[in-house]
């Protein structure tokens, strides 16, 4: 796996492959870029699957609770130790280190925020200062600021992700926000962005089959895989980017990696 200088991972919601692929904006996205073809969600609701690629379990949640809290190593602790730069950038938070399961704004859902799930990251005022309202990441793309961090995390408002609203406003809403990306030299350089959706609503096994893209630079444009992946592949091709112990499910997930080898 190459050591990316930055990642970017972005969650939205609620929509299976097949219907993904017939959203004009989403399809448009797909044929510009890369995606994979084989790639499942591993529950319902969406809860779970947040939880699985932030920390390689489900931990046996089966709702989207908003106080079952998970003492256990996740992504945003093992970053942090490793000396990794991370933030994770919520539409509709008011400021950093919120933890309430709602906010003022009502499209905003704290149970698409796995990391204010962990104890340690609740315990901690270093930990959760990473979680951060999304408009400091818009200032910083818009500013070409050397500041984005490593690894950045990335979930929309419910319109925005498609939980709440027509699949093609929230694509229209995706193809700008990776247009802001792809033109910083944090993606240029060395960068990677990760787009999937939390699972399929029309069920299915596990969680359902969900479009996955992958954005980097040379890449053939189109390119699709048919490997299986699950939310599990993309913890540890995360960790792989960064050199960091795979935990629980990942370890025997395969890890993205052909997309590399394809470029």
């Amino acid at each position: 796996m190459p050591r990316f200088a930055h990642v970017f991972v972005v969650l939205m919601e609620n929509l299976g492959y097949a219907p993904a692929m017939a959203t004009p904006g989403l399809a448009a996205l797909a044929d510009r870029y890369a995606r994979a073809t084989d790639y499942w969600a591993i529950s319902h609701p969406s809860l779970p699957n947040y939880l699985a690629i932030t920390s390689g379990s489900t931990w046996g949640i089966s709702s989207d609770c908003t106080g079952c809290y998970v003492s256990a190593s996740n992504l945003g602790e093992q970053l942090s130790a490793a000396g990794v730069t991370w933030g994770a950038y919520l539409e509709g938070v008011p400021t950093s280190c919120y933890l309430d399961p709602y906010s003022d704004d009502p499209l905003y859902a704290g149970k698409h925020n796995p990391f204010r799930y962990y104890t340690d990251i609740r315990r901690s005022r270093a930990l959760c200062s990473h979680l951060e309202p999304f408009g400091q990441l818009t200032r910083a793309l818009a500013e070409a600021r050397a500041t984005i961090p490593q690894f950045v995390w990335i979930t929309p408002n419910l319109c925005h992700d498609g939980h709440n609203c027509d699949p093609q406003v929230a694509a229209s809403w995706l193809d700008g926000f990776v247009a802001s990306v792809v033109k910083t030299s944090a993606w240029r350089h060395g960068g990677v962005m990760f787009v999937t959706w939390d699972e399929s609503e029309s069920g299915g096994p596990m969680g359902g089959q969900v479009l996955t893209l992958v954005i980097a630079p040379g890449l053939k444009r189109g390119l699709a895989l048919g490997a299986y992946y699950t939310h599990y592949s993309l913890l540890a091709t995360i960790e792989d980017a960064f050199d960091l112990p795979l935990l629980r499910q990942a370890r025997s997930a395969r890890p993205m990696t052909a997309f590399f080898r394809s470029g």
